[in-house]
């Protein structure tokens, strides 16, 4: 049935979608927002949470206040039936099993897919016939684990010295007349003095563009290599050709936990600064000018702009003072 004579609303289901967002997004949130900020020592906070991950305020707060569904009990309610059961016959029902026994002793009645869903939130598995390992599963998992993060220590952002632990990431930048146009702006920054070590542009984020960035950071640094360098788990950071770079130099790769940005939070930072302190003022209407505008930014932060988690120093100040007290 369509409304307003025949026309459209304006709120279409797109709009709808793209609020609709899974728990585990939301409180990553909460998570973020309670991370501290290496740059200003202080916690993110919501806002710049919910700016990491593209989702409002308002649909954050929506969901912090929300009441369960009549579904949402109904599933806790199979859940805590399925601990109930599986722990008192030591965990041996699969999903087919638990169908049955729900559909008979229960007042519910659940679908396969429903009970796996379940027990995939609840973390319940079957401790009989398990399926067999995938071990091109469990070496990803090996090769993309987060060398920064340990469930005691939290996030190991402060090396004792330079050139220990860098991060890179990928932004993108707009410019023209109206922001129709796209670069993709790709960095490595020093985690000990927060210094920007090399970047590159390219049209597009690829593996090209990320090993590149890496190879001239190494060059920049007159060949000395950090023992590891940290990424988000982008497609261009898990490809082939920037991994055997890695391996080939000796580096060791760390990733961000999926859907985790706070595992990367030094670089979400750098692009935080970089864009509501430079760019939010300046307006590029050619690709020359953007290149000018990335290039100065950077010099700025690099240079010009202090840190109060660096003792007050610029970040090649304090780079500086290190190799001094190194040398």
């Amino acid at each position: 049935m369509r409304l307003n004579g025949g026309r459209r609303s304006k709120k279409t289901s797109g709009n709808r979608k793209k609020e609709c967002r899974s728990d585990e997004q939301y409180q990553t949130i909460q998570q973020l927002a309670q991370e501290m900020n290496p740059d200003s020592a202080k916690p993110y906070g919501i806002s710049t949470a919910c700016r990491a991950l593209d989702i409002s305020r308002a649909a954050y707060y929506k969901w912090l206040n929300r009441k369960p569904t009549i579904h949402q009990l109904d599933n806790q309610a199979i859940l805590e039936y399925i601990i109930e059961l599986e722990e008192n016959n030591h965990y041996i029902f699969g999903v087919k099993r638990l169908v049955t026994y729900i559909n008979v002793e229960t007042p519910y009645h659940v679908s396969h897919g429903r009970v796996r869903r379940i027990m995939r939130k609840g973390h319940i598995r079957a401790s009989i016939r398990v399926a067999k390992h995938d071990r091109r599963a469990e070496k990803k998992e090996y090769l993309l684990a987060n060398k920064l993060y340990t469930v005691d220590a939290g996030h190991a952002f402060h090396p004792v010295r330079p050139n220990l632990v860098m991060v890179t990431d990928c932004s993108e930048l707009t410019y023209g007349i109206k922001n129709e146009k796209k670069l993709r702006l790709s960095a490595v920054k020093d985690l000990y003095d927060h210094s920007i070590i090399a970047w590159r542009v390219a049209p597009t984020e690829t593996a090209q563009l990320v090993t590149d960035t890496i190879k001239l950071a190494l060059k920049n640094n007159n060949g000395i290599k950090p023992k590891t360098m940290h990424s988000d788990q982008g497609s261009a950071y898990t490809g082939g050709e920037y991994n055997t770079f890695l391996a080939g130099e000796g580096i060791i790769h760390s990733m961000s936990r999926p859907g985790t940005p706070g595992d990367n939070s030094p670089m979400e930072s750098f692009w935080s600064h970089l864009k509501t302190e430079r760019f939010a003022f300046e307006q590029a209407l050619s690709e020359v000018e953007m290149m000018k505008q990335i290039e100065d930014a950077i010099h700025w932060y690099n240079y010009e702009r202090r840190q109060e988690t660096l003792n007050g120093m610029t970040p090649m100040e304090y780079r500086n003072h290190a190799v001094k007290e190194i040398a």
